[in-house]
């Protein structure tokens, strides 16, 4: 049986599960929560290994090839493309739709996590590169480390036989180990699917709420189903775009119910590699900064999340010099959210209220109900985002082996 459909399946289990349960027992709310919480670790369980030793490897493939560079520049165009169009995508959409306001409700300030760039910059190089392996959260240091591991390889090539040869072993055991468990995620998305319902159920039994989730919800099919398959027609000429997302079925579901990024990287990998046959050397490198800096689900959330929150509080509208500094600020944070995993998009929303001032330090407030279905969202598209930039950059460089439909995982 195929990913998606197991993933489907623990859905609607978990989802019908949770229509019939009451939702009012508050012991049951946090049994759920937590064993929700534990399936998303156990996720992220087997990513780090498989990291760092098929980074280490593809960084030595491709300096071999001479194309670490190029691959690193063209796959950051392609990141700062994407989180300018689903910016510009996302103002547009709610200048012209229009989303309903929300009332504005007293809501205490709460304890949120500060987007902390100063501590990202800090957390590149710790004290000792072992400590890379002690940080669950943030993938960046250990891909550095595997960049440095690798390029050390290709300098002496005879003394680093024993550690390529070690390392690819490695990586191909840490990758059947990964496999095991993203299989084993299907069960888990009975929990993390309770736990989304019982919230989603919240959310909507407010009404008020439901224009701004039908907003988020049209601008990714209309990124799923239009943009981004024009975008692989005009680019990899007679591909059919479609294939493309289909092989994300399993990675876009995975990614809209637990919102979390390190979660669903091994189920991107794995389909990447399984069902459109991209090549180690390429989604080794490709996936984990699309992972890290690729957020361009946040700018596109944030941005549409930003204008709801302005609307909500005043009704002159806003000036076009308030829509560019907007969408640039959207765009400019998304690239320092890889230290969040889960809920980057609602702690770059409140950034840049308070960036913004003028009284809405708190404008984020009123979202806080629906922050996790923004994260949510906005994990989707990043998802979609990562596995059409990696299939076009391996397509445009012939590292793709076709395989039908038949085949895909």
């Amino acid at each position: 049986m195929k990913i998606w459909i197991k993933y489907l399946l623990g859905i609607v289990i978990g989802t019908a599960f949770a229509l019939f349960f009451p939702q009012q027992n508050p012991a049951f709310r946090e049994t759920v929560q937590f064993i929700s919480d534990l399936v998303v670790q156990i996720g992220r369980y087997a990513l780090y290994p498989v990291l760092f030793f098929s980074f280490t490897i593809a960084v030595y493939e491709l300096r071999e090839n001479r194309s670490l560079f190029r691959l690193g520049l063209v796959t950051v165009g392609i990141i700062v493309l994407a989180a300018v169009l689903l910016a510009v995508i996302g103002l547009i959409s709610v200048l012209i739709r229009n989303p309903t306001r929300i009332p504005i409700f007293v809501e205490g300030t709460s304890e949120i996590p500060q987007l902390g760039i100063k501590e990202s910059l800090r957390q590149l190089f710790p004290s000792s590169a072992f400590e890379v392996f002690s940080n669950g959260l943030f993938i960046l240091p250990l891909c550095i480390f595997g960049g440095f591991a690798g390029a050390g390889c290709a300098v002496d090539k005879n003394a680093s036989k024993a550690t390529l040869n070690l390392f690819d072993s490695l990586s191909r055991v840490s990758y059947a180990v990964m496999c095991f468990f993203v299989d084993m995620l299907a069960i888990g998305m009975i929990a993390i699917s309770v736990n989304w319902v019982f919230q989603f159920r919240t959310i909507i039994s407010s009404k008020v709420f439901g224009s701004f989730i039908g907003l988020l919800l049209f601008d990714f099919f209309l990124l799923a189903l239009v943009v981004y398959p024009l975008i692989i027609r005009l680019v990899c000429g007679k591909v059919n775009p479609y294939r493309i997302l289909y092989a994300g079925i399993a990675p876009i579901v995975a990614a809209f119910f637990s919102g979390d990024t390190n979660m669903t990287l091994p189920v991107l990998i794995r389909h990447v590699n399984e069902s459109l046959g991209v090549k180690r050397r390429v989604s080794s490198v490709t996936m984990p900064v699309f992972s890290i800096f690729g957020r361009a689900g946040s700018a596109l959330t944030v941005t549409v999340s930003f204008i709801v929150i302005l609307k909500s509080y005043s009704s002159l509208g806003i000036a076009f010099s308030d829509m560019l500094w907007l969408v640039g600020m959207a765009i400019l944070l998304s690239f320092f959210l890889g230290r969040f995993p889960a809920g980057g998009a609602y702690i770059q929303l409140a950034t840049i209220c308070m960036l913004y001032g003028r009284g809405f330090e708190a404008g984020y407030l009123i979202l806080k109900p629906a922050a996790f279905f923004i994260c949510a969202i906005a994990a989707a598209i990043d998802a979609l985002t990562s596995i059409t930039g990696t299939y076009i950059i391996a397509h445009k460089w012939n590292l793709t082996s076709h395989r039908d439909l038949r085949f895909f995982i």
